[in-house]
Parts: structure tokens; C-alpha cells; sequence
């Protein structure tokens, strides 16, 4: 008999992946030595400006092709659970058969934005009580908007869910759910109650009785396969369902852990640093950084902070094309190798915002510019280049607190070795790289071993032997540290400029 596995699905923003999963985190390999893991797409749609939709029908096609390709690669086996996770934030309104009354709105629909004014109108403390700016993308702005163009939306409505993978589940027979991080995300949680903010529901018009039920734990048991599996994924009965938490938190969980202190830095065309954080009041004195709730049984469990940075590695990409003469990453690379020889590791001597595209972190402004300022007439295009990756770096560090011990770093960038130097002596941190995975299956796959008690050893990608690891040079680091206050208020300085922003 084959050893249990875990079959673990994500449902991302632009597709489902699905791998099966052993209980020492290793993907199960079928004839031939191939892996049993599989993807499969979905479209978005702007049927105007802001939008993006998504068709559920589409998640669970999606959801089959993967799970089917995954299961025929691994031959005839059994898999121990099903975990479920995905992308958060996205409003999905039922009827009372369970089928969608429209298309889903995504996080990333930025339609509802006189709506969200209005909300914090009525709720003045909406931003206190959920312990996160929000904007258009809030369900409860959402869904506001849809009743005022559909009035007879909430006649019709029997029930929402909050993403592809809660609309997975209800699909599937077991009920509406969603985990403590996607209810948070979503605008709608009182992170000191951690419960649903009933005025914020109130005042957007949207009846409690249609919320989901909220999971509490990491790993949400919350039923098995039944008949209506069998149609809907062609999975047999049986098999025991567990939600895991949303994919940020997910994520989390399969790169560095839930313990507080953890932390990591993605750096792919965009960039985030995310880290667990002890718990605080929601109205306590906050920055730009999304925090969202971790599932555990009370306001005490722990938060996830997530700074996130409109361009990482598309900052690096325009810095090549145009400092460098459009030179690949591995040729910048080599020269900033040169230039570490010849002037030994430390700042450039320049400050830079790498908001090509407007920021999130540490500020929120659409409007705002990169800027890189400094120069004189010994700085190189090199130079400059240096100085965008550390203003990438530099506005990750603003995300960091004391309790961060070290660093991992995933995504494209963590392949430059000079960038990760630069990392670890700008947040003055040990930086590690992590096994390469889709980190967001083995969260999923943590999450459901220890939902159920299974005997497993999975741990996250960044606690596994062989990452690489580079530590901060003590001066540079003191010398990045001395600017961090400097580079801050470049920020402010630079939306004060004429054109500088909008916002």
C-alpha cells in the first residue's frame, strides 16, 4: 500500500495548481520518475475600467484538470486529504442552489472606490476596527456597489463566499467557510474581537446571515468527499477536505512558519515582506503595512503583517534597461560583482524610491515616482543601478521590527547574489535563500497534516537543509541603518514635487 500523501490545491489568481504531497513535503513522483504536479489556467476579465472578474465555473474546471493530471501522473493512490487554499478578498454572492450570481470580483477590482468613501463615512472607525487602510477592494465596498446597480441582489442572495477555494468547498457540499486571514483581508473582521464588524456589514447593506462560517484553526477539517465530488473533481468518497488558511497566510506557512518573528521577502516584478507579528490592538498607531489575522481561537493569536512594494524586480528590469544599456540580469550582476571589488560592500552614496508604478509600502500613493537622488560627477550607471536595488531593499526594511532575526528571500531576485548582500546588509539581517516549491501547496499540505494528526515531518521551503545563507557586513549595515530615516522622508519629499503625485 502507498504511503500517504496529501493532495494540496491552490487556487491562484490567473490558475489552480495541485501537487501531491508525501509527509516528508516531497512531491510524489510517478512512472518515470515524473512529478505529480499539475497547473491549469483561468482568464480575467475588465469588462471596464478597474474591473477584474473571474467566473467561478472556471475555478472548478481549473480546480479538476489539475487535481485529474496530478492523480493519472501518480498512478493508483489514495491521497490522505485534500487541502484547499487560494487567493483572498474575492466576493462570490449564491443563490440557493450554491451556483454564483455573476461573475466573482477580485481582490484587485478598484471599482468601488466611492463606495469605500462612503463606508468610512458611516463606519468612522472601519480602518480602526479591522486594523488596515481600506480602499475599493473591500468586500463591503464591493458588495455595496453591487446592490446599488442590482437591488434585488440580496433577495436573491442566499449566501457569499470570500475566494475560489471557499467556493471550492461549498461546491463540493460542506458548507460555506473561510479562514480568519481571508476574513480579514476582506475588510470585514474586528481584529480585537476577531470577529465579523457588524457595522461595517450595517452599513454596506449586507445582511450577516449570507457571511460564511469563520474557521479558527490553521487547518479547518471541515467534511469529506462525497458524491458531489465525484462530479464536480472526479475525486472518490471519502477523502477528508481541509481548508488552510488563505494564500498569503498559506504562503507564509510553507516558506518560514507561523511563529511570530518569522519573516520573508519576496522579491519577483512586484514585492512583499511578510512577517508574524505577537498581536496588537487594531487602532494601535500603524503604517501602510496590510495586517491580517492568523487563525487561532482568540484576539491573541498572532497577525500577519505584509508590506507590499508595486515593483521589485520590474524596478531591477527597468534599471538594466535604462542605466546599463538594457543588459541582462546576469551582466548587471557581474558588474555589481566588479564594483563590490573595487569599493568593498556598503551604500552607494545615493537614496532611490523604486516606485516606478506608484507605492503601497510604505506609503500608499498611486501617483507617486521613483526618484534617485545624490548623484555627482563620479556616479556610473552602476552606481545608479546600486542604488535602486538598495532603495528596493531600503523600503522592505521599513516592514521590519526588532523581533526579525533573519531573512528568507524568495522569488526571481533571490538568484542575484549581489542583491541578497545588499539585502542583508541594508536590513542588517542573515538572509537565506529557500528550497525552491510552490510554497503555498506546502503550507496547504502543513496545514492539513496537522488538522488531521498525521505522522508528518513537512517542513516550511526556508527550515530545509541546503539554503544558502548571507550575512549582513557589520559596518555596511551601520551605514544602510544611518540612512533608513533619510530614505523614509525621500518619500514624503518626492509626493511634494510638482508631478511628484497626486495623492
Amino acid at each position: 500500500m502507498a504511503d500517504p500523501a496529501i493532495l494540496a490545491l491552490d487556487l491562484g489568481t490567473s490558475g489552480a495548481k495541485a501537487a501531491l504531497l508525501d509527509l516528508r513535503g516531497a512531491v510524489v513522483r510517478g512512472g518515470g520518475g515524473r512529478p505529480a504536479r499539475a497547473s491549469a489556467g483561468y482568464p480575467t476579465a475588465v469588462p471596464a475600467p478597474g474591473a477584474a472578474e473571474q467566473d467561478p465555473r472556471d475555478w472548478l474546471r481549473a480546480a479538476r484538470e489539475s487535481l485529474q493530471e496530478v492523480l493519472a501522473v501518480a498512478g493508483p493512490v489514495r491521497p490522505a486529504a485534500l487541502a484547499v487554499t487560494g487567493q483572498m478578498q474575492d466576493l462570490v454572492v449564491l443563490d440557493a442552489q450554491g451556483e454564483a450570481i455573476g461573475p466573482a470580483l477580485l481582490y484587485s477590482d478598484t471599482r468601488s472606490a466611492a463606495q469605500a468613501e462612503r463606508l468610512r463615512s458611516l463606519h468612522p472607525r472601519w480602518e480602526q476596527r479591522t486594523g488596515t487602510r481600506q480602499d475599493a477592494t473591500a468586500i463591503p465596498a464591493q458588495w455595496m456597489r453591487r446592490l446599488e446597480e442590482d437591488p434585488g441582489l440580496a433577495r436573491r442572495a442566499a449566501g457569499i463566499v470570500l475566494g475560489p477555494a471557499g467556493h471550492l468547498v461549498q461546491a463540493l457540499g460542506l458548507g460555506r467557510h473561510v479562514d480568519d486571514t481571508t476574513a480579514s483581508a476582506a475588510g470585514l473582521l474586528d481584529l480585537d474581537r476577531r470577529d465579523w464588524d457588524a457595522q461595517a456589514c450595517a452599513a454596506a447593506g449586507l445582511p450577516m446571515s449570507l457571511l460564511p462560517r469563520r474557521s479558527t484553526r490553521v487547518g479547518e477539517l471541515v467534511g469529506r468527499t462525497g458524491a458531489r465530488a465525484a462530479a464536480v473533481l472526479g475525486l472518490p468518497a471519502g477523502i477528508p477536505v481541509v481548508t488552510a488558511p488563505g494564500d498569503a497566510a498559506a504562503t507564509t506557512l510553507g516558506t518560514v512558519g507561523l511563529d511570530p518573528g518569522s519573516a520573508y521577502a519576496y522579491l519577483g516584478s512586484s514585492g512583499w515582506l511578510a512577517r508574524v507579528a505577537p498581536a496588537e490592538p487594531a487602532d494601535a498607531p500603524g503604517d501602510a503595512a496590510h495586517r491580517l489575522a492568523l487563525p487561532g481561537p482568540d484576539a491573541a493569536a498572532p497577525e500577519l503583517r505584509i508590506a507590499a512594494l508595486l515593483a521589485a524586480g520590474s524596478a531591477a528590469a527597468w534599471g538594466r534597461e535604462a542605466l546599463l544599456d538594457g543588459a541582462g540580469p546576469a551582466r548587471a550582476d557581474a558588474l555589481l560583482e566588479r564594483r563590490a571589488q573595487e569599493r568593498g560592500r556598503g551604500p552607494s552614496g545615493l537614496l532611490a524610491l523604486p516606485s516606478i508604478h506608484g507605492e503601497r509600502f510604505p506609503v500608499r500613493d498611486q501617483a507617486l515616482r521613483a526618484a534617485i537622488v545624490g548623484a555627482d560627477a563620479t556616479t556610473r550607471g552602476i552606481d545608479l543601478y546600486a542604488a535602486v536595488l538598495e532603495g528596493v531593499a531600503h523600503a522592505l526594511a521599513h516592514g521590519l521590527d526588532a523581533g526579525t532575526q533573519e531573512l528568507v528571500v524568495v522569488g526571481g531576485g533571490a538568484r542575484s547574489a549581489p542583491w541578497r548582500r545588499i539585502l542583508a546588509d541594508v536590513t542588517g539581517r542573515t538572509v537565506r535563500t529557500a528550497e525552491d516549491g510552490e510554497a503555498a501547496l506546502v503550507g496547504a499540505a502543513i496545514a492539513a497534516a496537522d488538522a488531521l494528526d498525521l505522522p508528518h515531518r513537512i517542513l516550511p521551503l526556508g527550515a530545509r537543509p541546503g539554503a544558502g545563507a548571507t550575512a549582513p557586513q557589520e559596518d555596511a549595515a551601520a551605514a544602510h541603518a544611518a540612512r533608513r530615516s533619510a530614505h523614509r522622508a525621500l518619500y514624503d519629499l518626492v509626493a511634494a514635487l510638482p508631478g511628484g503625485s497626486e495623492g
